[in-house]
């Protein structure tokens, strides 16, 4: 199959049910090497990263499913990184499936991808047929979807090709300290923009996301007006917590109150920590796998995946009982169905789960006083 004239600079997906109707893309690396046809009935979006571990075991689990059904089924690798970088991965890393990148992240916040790895499945009239991590679909999924949806179009009709001279993509920059701010007075992001560039951590975003993301918290625990809420580009390294060196930068403070409302209460007077050796996904890779009923956690704090857990139920989680020790751990947590999140909670690391009233911080970000 010869697709490399449907793929030039823009690759956009006439697809009805998606925000914008279309996917857009903004150069694809490579076409499929699998895919034998000029037609298929199913198309899947591999949203992924380069620095996500668990992102690359999910597109190899996907390009063994194109292999076993190349002529109706059709993956498109899809990251939002510097086309450089992921050129540069592609070389150590081949692949068989088709790769592209994202135009500024259309794709990306369209489609609410926050977590990583993540999959949309769709047919031929762009109906969103599944969604959640890639490796949650099987190939019995696969089969029961090819014989629903017999309908077949032309990838060249599917992939729509349209030139965009103005993108351009910069070399990537490297941090000249170990924290940089600036402010980005023409941009705005709808959700924080997360990458990992080698040693440093890379946030785009408005002031609230950034500080939430920071201190572990949840968006609506911080508060901030509207003047003082702009947007920024923050450098910093690995591991460190850049709160009070951005809050410095920009003469702003942070204050905090107890508000009373819906929590997760975890009793952790009984807690039995994994080790680090349950999960094993190699270095400089992503620290979360985290799909539609569970969250998977290697070499991480309780603290970072009780604030993963949080962000996925979006409410509080509060502790009682002891105090959590701040080292590594491995952690598989189920977060879909309540009672069977309790007893995997109890079974595996003898915590008690129960919802209710309880009180929880909530911060404030204010000029500083002269």
């Amino acid at each position: 199959m010869n697709l490399s004239k449907f793929f030039l600079v823009i690759l956009c997906i006439c697809l009805p049910l998606l925000s914008s109707g279309q996917i857009r893309f903004s150069e694809t690396l490579q076409t499929s090497k699998s895919a034998n046809d000029t037609q298929a009935s199913l198309f899947f979006i591999d949203f992924w990263a380069t620095w996500c571990g668990p992102c690359v075991y999910a597109s190899e689990y996907l390009g063994v499913l194109q292999r076993q059904y190349p002529d109706r089924f059709y993956v498109i690798s899809l990251s939002e990184e510097n086309p450089e970088v992921v050129k540069r991965f592609l070389k150590k890393n081949p692949t068989d499936l088709a790769v592209s990148i994202d135009y500024k992240g259309e794709t990306f916040k369209a489609n609410n991808t926050r977590v990583l790895p993540y999959g949309l499945l769709l047919n031929a009239d762009g109906v969103v047929l599944w969604k959640g991590s890639p490796t949650d679909f099987k190939q019995g999924d696969l089969e029961r979807y090819l014989r629903q949806n017999t309908k077949q179009r032309d990838i060249s009709k599917v992939f729509k090709v349209q030139r965009i001279k103005e993108e351009t993509f910069k070399a990537d920059y490297t941090p000249k300290s170990d924290f940089e701010i600036k402010r980005l007075k023409n941009e705005s992001y709808e959700t924080l923009v997360m990458n990992i560039n080698g040693d440093y951590v890379h946030y785009k975003g408005d002031l609230k996301s950034i500080i939430a993301k920071e201190q572990k918290l949840l968006n609506n625990q911080v508060q901030i007006t509207p003047e003082l809420n702009k947007t920024y580009e923050v450098y910093k390294k690995k591991g460190g917590n850049v709160t009070f060196q951005i809050l410095d930068e920009l003469k702003l403070d942070l204050y905090h109150t107890e508000k009373e409302g819906d929590v997760l209460m975890l009793d952790i007077s009984n807690i039995n920590y994994w080790d680090t050796k349950q999960i094993d996904w190699g270095k400089d890779t992503a620290p979360y796998l985290i799909d539609d009923t569970q969250i998977q956690g290697d070499n991480v704090t309780f603290k970072d995946a009780m604030y993963q857990l949080a962000s996925v139920l979006n409410m509080p989680v509060i502790t009682k009982g002891a105090e959590a020790d701040n080292e590594e751990h491995d952690w598989q947590i189920h977060h879909r169905f309540f009672n069977l999140m309790q007893t995997d909670f109890q079974d595996t690391y003898g915590i008690k789960v129960s919802k209710e009233k309880g009180n929880f911080k909530v911060y404030t970000i204010r000029k500083k006083t002269p």
